[in-house]
């Protein structure tokens, strides 16, 4: 062979090379987002949003049940497809993305196609299904409609990006239904029973954390009375301290905590030294501003899902005004970045604890105010689930089931009892007041069977409030009367942080009344 011979033969060899390297390459360029992975639940009757990454300037061709939607991928290698509405379907498929550079491919399989649900909130919507009354139960079953993402508690600014080994959609069968919190499960195996559609839930909850936690920075300086927060966050973001300085200055803090929590069941020895609380400026706090939503809610954005079921408050008890601001400005911020104005968002009035610091009174009454002034929420109640000395009742079921019911009534349209009985008008007679009820359903009664019906005070021109006595008189009214009260001026009902004797007024359906406070005569 000649040299002008060996010359294009190694000419030949490189291009080839050089095209093998381009596809090798290429295939490890094309990705869908890290949450479409195999298992994944895509939403049902809506557009769904699918997203990745690619080489930029490249056509992907991204295709599913029979669909081909195609996008070019932007300057930064980001590009993203809108599916046609779908029918919910069992049936696993194959979802692949295609990239016109390199003839790259990425596949991922058994994806199906049913209801989307995000389950957000603090530690009650964390606790499992082994810690609730009937978890046991359930977690010995294999349940293939229902499957789920933990999304993993992560902290730190700026974030780290989750991996789809993170994002991972489990079925719900032993042993990884252990992860799943009771609440979310309860309330996909009650969408189950009645819809009968594949359910996925995307869990993304932290213990222990406010509400402005799961905020962005912007939608907390929208509002001037929490402005500070934000601000606070910023001057630590602009700090010269080290992640390291900023992680041990939570350990120290948590070890200081747990030493001095012994020290005081016997306090003998030197009292142990506080270095500090950890303060809002800690990009590593779980409950700095805007943590959870940077680590754990923005990496999920704008993935289709049907709405939110959200259960958290109790840690913005000791500040209700706060949380009158804040609560309604995350469900707005959250609709914003999904671009869904009518995203409906479900959430739990607190449940019953003998708080020593908390205001749940007060909580509960700005959830029910953000229930009715909100549009496209519902409010689930807790209120005969609460247990005296534990912030995490193991009643999860009820719970689940009552979001489920808010959910079937209001989302999806089914003639299902929602809401319990809720005070409409009274008539004051003499020394006793007639409460008139609206969601009674057919019938007001007690959990018992009891006619008397505990929660009720009566408060005169003192305003002094005393237990009264209570009794059903009709499908829809309550009569009220205290002996100590010959001139009531205020009622109210389960109107404490905790409540004993506990409550039992329902409506027909098992669902609770709702705790009301109400000047007579208004």
């Amino acid at each position: 062979m000649g040299r002008s011979g060996e010359f294009m033969r190694l000419k030949k060899m490189a291009l080839q090379l050089m095209l093998l390297m381009i596809v090798f390459c290429g295939r490890a360029n094309v990705h869908f987002a890290p949450i479409f992975n195999e298992g994944a639940v895509l939403q049902c009757e809506l557009p769904v949003n699918v997203w990745g990454t690619s080489d930029p300037g490249a056509t992907v061709t991204v295709l599913f049940a029979g669909q081909k939607k195609n996008a070019v991928s932007d300057e930064c290698g980001k590009w993203q497809v809108i599916l046609d509405p779908m029918p919910a379907s069992a049936v696993p498929c194959k979802m692949v993305v295609h990239s016109s550079i390199g003839n790259q491919l990425s596949e991922i399989n058994n994806v199906v196609v049913g209801e989307v649900w995000l389950a957000s909130g603090q530690s009650n919507i964390v606790v499992p299904l082994r810690n609730s009354d009937g978890g046991a139960a359930r977690l010995e079953k294999t349940v293939p409609e229902i499957r789920f993402i933990k999304v993993p508690q992560q902290t730190g600014l700026p974030p780290a990006p989750l991996s789809a080994a993170q994002l991972s959609w489990k079925t719900f069968a032993p042993p990884e239904n252990q992860q799943i919190a009771a609440v979310a499960f309860f309330f996909a195996e009650y969408l189950l029973t009645n819809i009968a559609k594949p359910v996925g839930i995307i869990q993304s909850s932290y213990g222990g954390t406010p509400c402005h936690a799961w905020m962005s920075l912007e939608s907390i300086e929208k509002a001037p009375s929490v402005r500070y927060m934000a601000e606070e966050l910023r001057k630590g973001l602009s700090a010269s301290r080290t992640d390291s300085e900023w992680k041990q200055q939570i350990t120290d803090y948590s070890t200081y905590w747990r030493t001095f929590v012994e020290w005081e069941k016997n306090p003998q020895g030197d009292r142990p030294v506080d270095p500090g609380a950890v303060s809002m400026d800690n990009p590593f706090w779980s409950q700095s501003p805007s943590v959870l939503y940077d680590n754990m809610i923005k990496p999920l954005i704008p993935y289709t899902a049907r709405g939110v079921i959200w259960y958290q408050g109790e840690t913005g008890a000791s500040k209700p005004d706060e949380y009158r601001v804040l609560f309604p400005a995350l469900i707005t911020a959250w609709r914003d970045a999904w671009d869904r104005p009518d995203w409906p968002f479900l959430f739990v009035q607190l449940a019953t604890y003998d708080s020593k610091n908390g205001d749940f009174v007060g909580q509960r009454a700005v959830q029910a105010l953000v229930r009715d002034t909100v549009p496209h929420t519902g409010m689930a109640l807790a209120i005969d689930c609460g247990e005296k000395a534990d912030i995490h009742p193991r009643a999860k079921q009820p719970v689940g089931e009552r979001l489920a019911r808010l959910a079937l009534k209001q989302v999806y349209g089914m003639n299902m009892a929602s809401r319990g009985p809720m005070y409409q008008t009274l008539e004051k007679d003499g020394s006793s007041v007639r409460v008139k009820f609206k969601y009674s359903e057919k019938t007001l009664k007690t959990s018992g069977g009891n006619p008397s019906v505990p929660g009720f005070e009566l408060a005169g021109a003192d305003g002094v409030f005393h237990p009264a006595l209570a009794e059903i008189i009709s499908e829809n009214e309550v009569r009220v009367i205290c002996n100590k009260v010959k001139a009531p001026l205020v009622l109210r009902y389960a109107w404490a942080n905790w409540l004993d004797p506990p409550v039992t007024l329902q409506n027909s359906a098992g669902l609770p009344a709702e705790p009301f406070f109400v000047p007579l005569g208004l």
